[in-house]
């Protein structure tokens, strides 16, 4: 039967079953967009700087929508399908908008004296306030929040945040469909990273910014996965000035320099971007200890404090009863270097090609099992590794592994925050050991599969 038959039987349903070209798409795009604005600007109205967060908010859902209508481009996405990648980015974003408004004790405590203090101070001094507990790029973004005057700078850190997560859920929606997964999987995986309870939680609730670093580290996998070395290397340069635990997956540099696609250069333009992006603390007078030293220097200064090895993480010290710095973080720190060569070795005496699947598995294995040995670890420390589980997440074993991750994740978090105990530390890491191995096991499974192909 021919369309035009159609078209009069049934107008709703052929409607929606159509398929759009690319211009077409871009203008339903900004059709939805602007329609979002609108119901932003009226939402907030009564919040300060309304247009601003509409702006803001509107810009986030169009790149989240664009960036999946993309992913399914290859299977010709009917309009339906396309209407609801944007509602759940729209959702994505109006449930981060809903959360401007808390004010939690950490902003109240930590980051409003410190915008406070750092205003009564040039830029660049501001920029290097050093307090062992800040690296570059987190210092530069508050130094430059700190000079708002006529915007609420509560809503500014998780502006910066949500435009931080939405280009991090684009990162993860490339790198899922880099591994092979369709495009209903990317973009499952790409709403995932900005509807994830933890997700939320980090930004509107704790008014964290994890996801400036973890938008850093994820772009710049999907660089050197693509064969963009040097941008990769860059990015993962400016990742470590944001946040050492980005390093959690940079052994895979040794891996890719092995395999020739990762030059001495690129390491060392690594390793510029990441003095550059801190060279506002050299400027102040710090030593170059502050920056080399800092994750050593942190470990060293909780031998005399009495704390514990982790701070609500879930890992291997949250399995003794005893657990003192002073004993066990030389160990840990150990271990987790010789845990992370047992990865690479194992990834390059496979003898395979590695294809990106294997990468990718072998990325989420560091980002998932090194801060469960590693001491001095956070409740957010599997941060990275959350995102990361979704972008693989490509089989039952993969998605339960994601599912039980967040749920681990999510458990620290309501004990750091409400100071509530949903499951006692010993469960959650019980549960995060057993992510680790089941990741482990993907991991080896499908090195022996490409084996057997070959």
């Amino acid at each position: 039967m021919n369309t035009k038959v159609e078209w009069k039987r049934d107008p709703f349903r052929f409607a929606m079953l159509a398929r759009l070209n690319d211009t077409a798409q871009a203008a339903l795009c900004v059709a939805l967009t602007i329609g979002f604005f609108a119901a932003a600007l009226k939402l907030c109205a009564l919040m300060h700087g309304a247009a601003i967060i509409a702006l803001v908010g509107a810009a986030c859902a169009a790149a989240l929508m664009w960036g999946a209508w993309r992913a399914m481009k290859d299977e010709s996405p009917a309009v339906v399908a396309l209407l609801f990648a944007a509602l759940l980015a729209m959702l994505a974003v109006g449930a981060h908008l809903a959360m401007l408004d808390i004010k939690p004790g950490r902003y109240t405590k930590v980051l409003e004296p410190l915008l406070g203090s750092m205003w009564n101070y040039e830029l660049v001094t501001a920029m290097a306030w050093e307090d062992g507990a800040w690296s570059g790029v987190y210092l530069i973004v508050c130094a430059l929040l700190s000079r708002i005057e006529n915007f609420s700078a509560l809503y500014a850190f998780k502006l910066v945040d949500l435009v931080c997560q939405t280009m991090c859920a684009l990162a993860v929606g490339r790198l899922a469909k880099m591994r092979g997964a369709k495009g209903v999987g990317a973009v499952a995986a790409m709403m995932a990273c900005v509807l994830a309870p933890t997700m939320l939680f980090n930004a509107g609730v704790w008014a964290q910014c994890d996801a400036t670093f973890a938008m850093f580290t994820l772009w710049g996998l999907v660089m050197l996965l693509g064969n963009h070395p040097l941008p990769g290397c860059l990015l993962w340069g400016v990742a470590l000035g944001t946040k050492l635990q980005s390093a959690f997956i940079f052994p895979l540099l040794i891996v890719l320099f092995m395999k020739n696609r990762v030059q001495l250069g690129h390491i060392l333009a690594l390793a510029a971007a990441a003095f550059l992006s801190q060279i506002a603390i050299i400027l102040d007078g710090c030593g170059l200890e502050s920056l080399l030293m800092r994750y050593p220097m942190q470990i060293e200064a909780m031998k005399w404090e009495g704390a514990g090895l982790a701070d609500n993480a879930p890992g291997v010290y949250g399995l003794m009863n005893v657990a003192s710095v002073r004993e066990f973080s030389g160990m840990g720190l150990y271990l987790g270097i010789a845990c992370a060569l047992i990865v690479v070795m194992a990834m390059l005496r496979s003898r395979v090609t590695l294809t990106s699947d294997i990468l990718l598995l072998g990325a989420l294995l560091l980002a998932a099992g090194l801060p469960l040995i590693l001491p001095q670890m956070n409740t957010r420390c599997l941060y990275l590794a959350g995102m990361l589980s979704f972008a693989c997440a490509g089989n039952v074993r993969r998605l339960l592994a994601a599912f039980v991750l967040e749920i681990v994740s999510f458990c620290a978090y309501i004990q750091a925050i409400f100071s509530f105990t949903v499951a006692p530390m010993t469960v959650l890491s019980l549960m995060a050991i057993g992510v680790a191995v089941v990741i482990a096991l993907e991991l080896i499974g499908e090195i022996r599969g490409q084996r057997a192909e070959a």
